[in-house]
């Protein structure tokens, strides 16, 4: 849900609450976060963008946040069709369809660095591998045999849940990604994400991470697609050096579904 948050609609102190009103499946609107898109105090980027998790928290990064908000902002007059953009996690470029119907979205996003050395827990009885990298929010990314089948629905929100507040992964915790590797530039990737404290169909920074770890470890070369649990993909491009992570590009579709007001009773 992405908000035009120019002339500050919602207080400071009134932002989580109505995240968590408005994000709730079946009585609200149901989303997986909100976006506020605001008036930089800067003058070198188009605006400011605001990431806030379902349960209210603040989310730093959202990939498919970032492509909806830059969408949104450039049908709306607020950015031109090559923007950039201000969010907690650095700057983000963005270059969206001039086309006004075309959903396609690529977003370049801030420097990351290397993943981490495996960390192994146990989870549920068992030992599990997972490789830990920030891309502007953390993620623990494990290959698995089939991503699709190794649990079901209901059981990757329990392992899910394990792993992302698992004291390995501090107090913050983590959003957790199992994939497993489809050819040479194909990945196929579930995310559990934290905030939302449910499996997604898609995440952008899960994808982004994903491709990274899987490249790292020589599984993948880059430029990778993600298979999403929606069936539709994303594409990461990025290069590799022995420092850092750069000239990460997330490319993919941000789609409008509706454009309308809502009413206050369905923030009771």
């Amino acid at each position: 849900m992405v908000i035009d948050h120019h002339e500050f609609l919602l207080a400071e102190d009134e932002i989580a609450p109505f995240a968590r009103a408005v994000c709730r499946r079946g009585v609200g609107l149901g989303a997986d976060g909100v976006i506020l898109i605001e008036r930089s105090s800067r003058t070198d980027v188009d605006f400011r963008w605001r990431y806030v998790n379902a349960d209210g928290s603040v989310g730093e990064m959202c990939g498919n946040g970032a492509m909806c908000g830059a969408r949104f902002a450039v049908r709306h007059g607020i950015a031109p069709a090559s923007c950039r953009f201000e969010t907690d996690a650095g700057d983000v470029e963005a270059e969206v369809s001039p086309t006004r119907d075309d959903p396609s979205v690529a977003i370049r996003l801030a420097d990351a660095g290397l993943p981490g050395p495996p960390i192994v827990i146990a989870v549920q009885g068992q030992a599990w591998s997972f490789t830990p990298i920030v891309v502007g929010v953390p993620h623990a990314v494990t290959v698995v045999e089939d991503a699709d089948v190794f649990v079901d629905a209901r059981a990757f929100a329990h392992w899910g849940r394990a792993v992302r507040a698992h004291a390995a992964f501090g107090c913050a915790g983590t959003n957790v990604d199992a994939i497993h590797i489809v050819d040479d530039h194909t990945i196929r990737m579930r995310t559990y994400e934290r905030g939302v404290e449910a499996e997604t169909l898609a995440c952008g920074t899960g994808a982004v991470a994903s491709a990274i770890v899987a490249a790292t470890a020589g599984l993948v070369s880059p430029p990778v697609t993600i298979v999403t649990s929606r069936g539709r993909s994303l594409s990461v491009n990025f290069c590799v050096s022995r420092a850092a992570v750069t000239d990460i590009c997330l490319m993919g579709e941000a789609r409008f579904v509706a454009t309308g007001e809502l009413d206050p009773e369905g923030l009771a």
